[in-house]
């Protein structure tokens, strides 16, 4: 029987570029990996809800700190939720965003100050 090999997905901006060093990386660890750019506006609570689906059985590399930090938050969850030692985790979301003009004319889009959710994750 044939060992499947795992898929590995990098999460990160369509506005961004892998610096140097982390395409060397990715390259050393994974043998090939695809890309899930998230677009300048951002995706909605509904659409990272259908996308939470496409990640199921797969190496998650997401380029950013702020994963990190939410994971090991979400480790502490694994007494249970009705453990009194287990961490709730919450985030915030926000689907709204605003387009906004820069002073050399490009136009980028911004989360919105308003239309925030607090979501338990």
């Amino acid at each position: 029987m044939k060992k499947t090999k795992v898929k590995v997905v990098v999460v990160m901006n369509e506005q961004h570029t892998l610096l140097d060093e982390q395409k060397k990386i990715l390259d050393e660890t994974f043998k090939t990996y695809d890309f899930l750019l998230v677009p300048a506006s951002g995706w909605t609570l509904e659409e990272m809800e259908r996308i939470q689906y496409q990640l199921r059985e797969r190496v998650v590399v997401f380029v950013s700190p702020v994963p990190y930090l939410l994971a090991c938050a979400i480790r502490w969850t694994t007494h249970g939720p009705l453990s009194p030692t287990a961490t709730k985790v919450y985030l915030f979301h926000n689907d709204r965003r605003e387009k906004k003009e820069l002073p050399d004319g490009r136009v980028i889009q911004v989360v919105a100050p308003t239309g925030w959710q607090l979501v338990k994750v």
